[in-house]
């Protein structure tokens, strides 16, 4: 049975939508063994034993491979000038290659880095992966996990698309089967070429203590919310904020769960940090209290035609010109009209031990995916007590060529 690319469509031809982990192990534990328990954790998902197939059509899907396309390397150089030449380097999703892996050795152990495409998983399912190779190094056996999609099926029963949208939807689609068409490899290698010509890849770090912090979350109001509203204080500029939402209903696939919702809100200065937190937390929840909300990016997409959401991505980066597809790109927010300004990725608390008994897990450190079309990304996610706040921002290395 064929796993048909729908909900997650959009990550197909996006040149910059690589998610990163780094996982630092101490204790007894060598490179040759970490790369063995990779090799093992790879075999026990489906996503990584897989491999993109695009139709002639346009239709989009997963097929299982009999050896894993995910690479593992040694490399110990620093890991900022790893995830840039990784990012310039396009995965060969086409040939299975959803994931590198990258073993650093250290005086003391080893430091892991996971690179992976977005149609491997989301964030959460890095850390499955994760999971896997620290239980393999621990000499435990694995189990064989099939990916879970959200499609169409899916969603049946979740929420439902206005009927406006759906009717806008059905026009859209029937206009696009007579301008448009659909795209080959061939697209997908040009606009990873075009955008990484003149871009590269920086974060920064900073780090918190989660105890600390959670006093600072009074009423009710959650870390999400305070780290958003202190983001939103930083560049008032800002008035749109894309969150991702994590709708799993288990936490043992390696797949896409993720929805989104988008706070619109501008920070008042003339308003005390309090006024401003407190209504950016009402706002959130009531965006989340609403399923057809919570669902909406998942459903919005699920039914347009899948090669005019390539076509988007393409018209963004000057790689395609169509107005349909110009129109599509305001619709969904890939102009800076629309777009989002700052994009908020929480995986909350990490729920992987840190005592292995031969080694141990001494840190770990979450890269977001800055998405080629919002302004400021952020990754939070909380190991033990510690919440790393993580900025990862593009730099343009040739202005005169900026999209």
């Amino acid at each position: 049975m064929k796993k048909y690319i729908t909900s997650e469509r959009s990550n197909l031809f996006e040149p910059n939508v690589y998610i990163s982990v780094a996982v630092k192990i101490t204790g007894l534990i060598s490179a040759e063994n970490a790369k063995k328990a990779i090799e093992f954790a790879y075999m026990a998902n489906e996503a990584t034993m897989s491999k993109i197939v695009l139709e002639e059509n346009g239709d989009t899907y997963y097929e299982k491979v009999e050896a894993s396309g995910c690479k593992i390397f040694f490399d110990n150089r620093d890991m900022k000038f790893i995830i840039n030449e990784s990012d310039k380097l396009p995965f060969a999703i086409n040939k299975g290659e959803l994931v590198r892996s990258y073993i650093i050795s250290e005086s003391q152990g080893i430091t892991l880095l996971i690179h992976a495409h977005h149609l491997v998983g989301d964030g959460k399912s890095i850390l499955i992966l994760i999971s896997d190779i620290l239980d393999r190094l621990a000499g435990k056996a694995l189990t064989y996990k099939p990916m879970t999609l959200i499609d169409k099926e899916y969603l049946i029963g979740k929420a439902k698309l206005p009927l406006g949208v759906k009717l806008f939807v059905k026009n859209i689609n029937r206009k696009w089967a007579k301008t448009g068409r659909a795209f080959t490899w061939d697209d997908y290698y040009t606009i990873h070429k075009k955008y990484w010509g003149n871009h590269s890849s920086d974060f920064e770090i900073e780090t918190y203590s989660a105890d600390e912090m959670k006093k600072d979350c009074k009423n009710g109001v959650t870390l999400n919310s305070l780290l958003i509203a202190k983001m939103l204080k930083e560049f008032p500029e800002s008035k749109i904020v894309g969150i991702p939402l994590s709708i799993r209903e288990d936490n043992k696939s390696m797949s896409n769960q993720t929805s989104g919702i988008s706070l619109k809100y501008r920070y008042n200065p003339q308003k005390s940090f309090e006024k401003n937190l407190t209504r950016i937390h009402k706002r959130i929840y009531k965006l989340l209290g609403d399923k057809n909300t919570k669902y909406f990016v998942l459903l919005f997409v699920a039914e347009l035609c899948p090669s005019l959401i390539d076509s988007v991505l393409l018209q963004t980066h000057g790689c395609y010109q169509n107005k349909l597809s110009e129109k599509m790109a305001n619709v969904m927010g890939y102009t800076s009209k629309n777009g989002p300004d700052l994009g908020v990725t929480n995986l909350t608390r990490i729920d992987i031990p840190g005592d292995f008994g031969n080694f141990k897990v001494s840190d770990m450190l979450f890269i977001p995916p800055k998405v080629s079309y919002s302004r400021q990304v952020i990754g939070v996610s909380t190991f033990g007590d510690k919440l790393t706040v993580c900025w990862h921002r593009m730099k343009i290395e040739n202005p005169s060529k900026g999209l």
